[in-house]
């Protein structure tokens, strides 16, 4: 099947451009519903044990007539009761996971796709707790309707959670990082030419390559790759200093740092 993507263009903090293709609704949808499938399945297990565990005690009949006499009494609080846990699972589903996946879960997982902040950096708490409690205005009805009105009418495919939390569901990058091979051979560029580098940056420059070496944790490993190989192509070229395709980016960087501190002694 051939998919059709928008492809949206963020600006780092070291103004450099990265890359991402947005999600479709479609693709988006199909995620949800393998969540919800998974939900429906955690839900009716842990009802299975529950009422195995009274059987096995010989209660069920006492917790049965126990909720007929109390629903006559507190029925629209048990009725809120139920509502407010099914929420809870339901949202503290996708909170948990898009926390602890870097915003995924196993139905965006499986449609290969996730959750970013609109400045390309992983979602936080904060940010998959907003989006996701936002899906009870999308839920209405339990089928959807909000979110995919929004979502269709919205030119990056946001719902109502991800215009709050300020996120964007994007496509997962797939191929290998270009420069995986490289690493293990050595960064392609001679030591003298890496001083000869180190001794031509500016303090501008070494805290552009300090930030990145900071912060590269954060990025997939294709922007990874592609912003390790612009800042090496950036401070290089001021030396006069050719990289090949057989260099190691994130390598030169590293003994730049190193030389750079070694020689302004940053310690």
């Amino acid at each position: 099947m051939k998919r059709n993507f928008q492809t949206v263009t963020i600006e780092t903090p070291e103004h450099f451009e990265l890359h991402f293709r947005l999600a479709g609704i479609g693709v988006r949808f199909l995620a949800f519903l393998v969540d919800r499938l998974i939900q429906a399945g955690i839900i009716l297990g842990l009802a299975i044990i529950v009422t195995l565990l009274f059987f096995m005690m010989g209660k069920i009949a006492d917790v049965t007539d126990f909720f007929v006499r109390m629903s006559k009494f507190m029925g629209q609080w048990i009725i809120a009761l139920a509502i407010l846990v099914y929420g809870v699972v339901v949202i503290g589903y996708f909170i948990l996971f898009e926390y602890l996946w870097s915003g995924s879960t196993p139905g965006k997982k499986s449609q290969e796709i996730r959750v970013i902040r609109k400045d390309g950096r992983p979602i936080t708490f904060l940010d998959a707790t907003v989006r996701n409690v936002l899906r009870f205005v999308d839920l209405l009805a339990d089928v959807y309707p909000m979110g995919l009105l929004v979502m269709f009418l919205d030119s990056k495919n946001r719902r109502l959670g991800d215009m709050a939390a300020g996120t964007l569901v994007v496509m997962e990058k797939t191929s290998a990082d270009p420069f995986a091979a490289a690493r293990s051979t050595g960064t392609g560029i001679t030591d003298p030419e890496i001083r000869d580098a180190v001794a031509a940056l500016t303090p501008e420059d070494y805290q552009l390559i300090s930030k990145f070496l900071t912060r590269r944790k954060e990025l997939d490993a294709d922007h990874r790759a592609k912003l390790a190989h612009d800042i090496v192509h950036s401070v290089l070229d001021k030396a006069a200093i050719s990289v090949t395709a057989s260099s190691d980016p994130e390598g030169i960087l590293e003994k730049m740092e190193v030389l750079y501190m070694e020689r302004t002694r940053i310690f």
